[in-house]
């Protein structure tokens, strides 16, 4: 439990100019995307420059920088990219990672172990043996998913010594935390790597239902507002107040800054919020702009109608007040002395012409992690200088001046401008470019007051060399069935594969809704439910499922934590949404104790071929579930009345996709409109050294389900391409993923 918290406001920042009206508004911190592995590709995003300056800009002013490395990386990009650059902005002082990928989180914790890991909500962390499970990874904040109660983030506070981000403001995702496939499968613009098309913005059409619901945008929630509600988050734990919208303006992003800084501040206090000037504040942030009005989110209820912008999806603002970034600027000189054999120096001194008026608070003379001196000269006027390495001599001397100027003089803050650089060179000095931007950075700091962040090296990076050519499996092939009815489970028992292993998993509403005797003694696997959540009365019988089940499918690292907690000893294998884009996200995974994986479906055929398959199920038949939601569409059409059923959203291009409620865990599954078969390619996945595969099975019939299987078969002694009947995609098996 996390005592003494002070309540950040954690704004958004799509450009540098937003950055600073952020903290200017009086947001603790920001967060912003680089030039790569961002959750919002479409956004303007920083280049290191600009993020560099802004790096300086806040921690002159005792703020926090945040960078979102929050898409998933594929095997290429996490060895030969990512540790680079990380390694930039570690040395430029970034305070915090956000990170979503499981392997990058391992290789952030070995190599950069002095950097903050914050987990993203991407992981979908909705209760404390998530928490835990990230604490011991050793992540020092958990953005919690957006579905989640005031009394579920109050328990995991309780139970967990943790900082926990909450969305406080801004756009909601209809699928818990973000995990979406529809973009990426109906487009093939991934979410998980920053390229939603957001098509639950469209419109869709609700069939099957007994009721028309009054709109269609069944799927686009309302914006949150939870300004009311600080103070009950605050109370309730929460260390974090984020703000959504890396795409939306400076002005946008100030106003909301401000609002909710002076909200954290009375609920800081202990005193109650001034009613009058509390609806001022929300007046305010509604101007700003919304989608289709706002709502508190999840906080006081788990999926309520009112919450769904049905008749509108557009985002629409009124003028907010334009944030004015002016402060006083200080003038300065700078100097470089590069002699050789000495240490490289940065001396930025104030300039007495050009600040004639201006007056300053006499200080002590102080050293700053033994590189900084700053103190005050005759005239009271600011000088820093800081020390660098010892100077050698250049094998090929060349004038660089005019290129050390440049870098030199961009200060990196508007509260200083450098007007000239002065140069005390030897000749056939060698002066690196980057050691001067870095002691640049850190005179800029001390100068106006900030704090010098310094660190030990990363640790040297070695890379996981790729596969060339995937692994032979060794064991006896697997065959992996999932079924939701008990149609469905009868034909799976009666499978019986000559040289297959065939392991069967009951979805667990169908565990909770057929007689235990269909179940005991059958060695039977049990898909946990696909959101982990306590509230609302679920329980789940450990001992019960020890009894009649021999395994497990887990769909989070909730549900990895709760299994190695509670039934410990259970095999398990991951679902496909326990993320294993790379080599060193599969290898941690099977680290922690799984029996097999489920490959990733936004993957194609060379990048899967290329992965080491020896312990993953690649998925031949099934309709790929493109959400989870805590909403309802079954209850915003008809009511609640605790019944499974499937209604269909059919879109504009007149595509049905299936959307089944599941009651015992309260959690709706949007399905892809069509599913994927990639049965004629059986040898192509065999080639792959995977050691099994999945099928998947939702609104088949029981006959539907034997022909599949049967099919299957055939292809795999036979050597045949045969497809089932009905229509079909293959997915990202050929085109893959944006």
């Amino acid at each position: 439990m996390i005592e003494n918290r002070h309540l950040e406001v954690l704004a958004p920042a799509g450009d540098l100019k937003t950055l600073k009206a952020a903290i200017m508004a009086g947001a603790d911190a920001v967060y912003f995307g680089g030039e790569m592995f961002g959750a919002r590709a479409y956004a303007h995003n920083f280049s290191y420059e600009d993020a560099e300056a802004g790096i300086s800009f806040a921690h002159a002013r005792g703020k926090r920088t945040y960078l979102t490395v929050n898409t998933l990386l594929k095997s290429l990009e996490i060895e030969k990219k990512v540790y680079d650059y990380l390694k930039a902005y570690y040395e430029a002082g970034l305070d915090a990672v956000l990170v979503q990928d499981f392997g990058l989180m391992q290789l952030i914790r070995a190599y950069f172990p002095e950097m903050r890991l914050h987990i993203s909500t991407q992981v979908n962390v909705t209760s404390e043996y998530g928490a835990e499970f990230f604490k011991k990874l050793g992540a020092k904040r958990i953005v919690l998913a957006r579905e989640l109660s005031l009394s579920e983030i109050k328990k995991i506070h309780d139970s967990c010594d943790i900082e926990l981000e909450c969305f406080a403001h801004g756009a909601l995702c209809m699928s818990y935390s973000g995990q979406c496939l529809m973009s990426s499968m109906i487009g093939g613009r991934s979410g998980n790597r920053g390229r939603c098309a957001q098509p639950c913005r469209k419109c869709y059409d609700l069939e099957d239902s007994t009721n028309k619901l009054s709109g269609r945008y069944p799927l686009s929630l309302k914006d949150l507002c939870t300004i009311d509600d600080v103070k009950d988050l605050y109370d309730a734990g929460a260390s974090s107040l984020k703000i959504e919208g890396r795409m939306k303006s400076p002005d946008y992003v100030a106003a909301v800054a401000r609002a909710y800084r002076w909200a954290a501040d009375i609920a800081e206090s202990g005193e109650d919020f001034d009613k009058k000037k509390l609806s001022e504040e929300k007046r305010v942030l509604i101007q700003t702009g919304t989608r289709g009005g706002s709502t508190d989110g999840y906080l006081h209820s788990h999926n309520d109608t009112d919450m769904v912008s049905l008749t509108d999806s557009a985002f629409k603002t009124n003028a907010a007040p334009v944030v004015s970034l002016s402060e006083e600027k200080i003038n300065a000189i700078a100097t470089l002395t590069a002699r050789v054999g000495e240490p490289l120096k940065i001396e930025i001194e104030e300039s007495k012409a050009l600040n004639i008026n201006k007056t300053s608070n006499t200080r002590d003379s102080s050293k700053i992690n033994g590189y900084a001196e700053e103190s005050l000269t005759e005239d009271g006027l600011r000088n820093v200088s800081i020390l660098g390495p010892v100077i050698d001599k250049a094998k090929k001397p060349r004038d660089i001046r005019s290129e050390l100027s440049e870098k030199i003089s961009r200060a990196g803050d508007d509260r200083i401008q450098i007007d000239q650089v002065l140069f005390d060179m030897d000749t056939d000095a060698f002066v690196p470019v980057g050691v001067v931007k870095d002691l640049r950075r850190k005179a800029v700091y001390e100068f106006l007051g900030g704090v010098t962040v310094e660190r030990d090296e990363p640790l040297p990076f070695k890379p996981i060399k790729e596969s060339k050519k995937a692994a032979k499996a060794e064991k006896r092939p697997q065959i992996l069935i999932t079924c939701i009815s008990e149609e469905q489970l009868k034909e799976a028992a009666d499978f019986k594969p000559e040289g297959f292993s065939v392991i069967i998993a009951l979805n667990f509403e169908l565990y909770r809704r057929i007689d235990n005797s269909m179940i005991e003694g059958r060695n039977y696997y049990l898909c946990l439910p696909d959101i982990l959540r306590f509230d609302r009365n679920f329980s789940i019988d450990d001992e019960e499922i020890k009894r009649l089940f021999i395994g497990l499918i887990v769909s989070s690292f909730d549900e990895i934590e709760y299994v190695r907690t509670r039934l410990s000893g259970m095999p398990f294998i991951t679902e496909q949404r326990v993320y294993s884009w790379s080599d060193r996200s599969r290898r941690q995974i099977m680290n922690l104790g799984a029996e097999y994986i489920s490959a990733p479906v936004e993957l194609n055929e060379k990048e899967l071929s290329h992965l080491d398959n020896s312990s993953s199920f690649i998925t031949v038949y099934g309709r790929t579930p493109v959400m989870y939601t805590a909403t309802c569409q079954h209850k915003n059409a008809d009511g609640c009345d605790k019944k499974q059923t499937c209604v269909l959203l059919r879109d504009e291009r007149g595509a049905e996709f299936p959307v089944i409620n599941y009651c015992s865990y309260c959690t709706n599954v949007v399905y892809n409109s069509l599913p994927t078969s990639l049965l004629p390619y059986y040898s192509h996945i065999k080639e792959m050294g995977a050691a099994g595969v999945r099928f998947d099975f939702t609104l088949e019939t029981g006959t539907e389900v034997k022909n599949i299987l049967n099919t299957f078969m055939r292809n795999s002694i036979e050597g045949r391409d045969e497809d089932v009947a009905a229509e079909v995609t293959r997915g990202h098996f050929h085109r893959g993923a944006e």
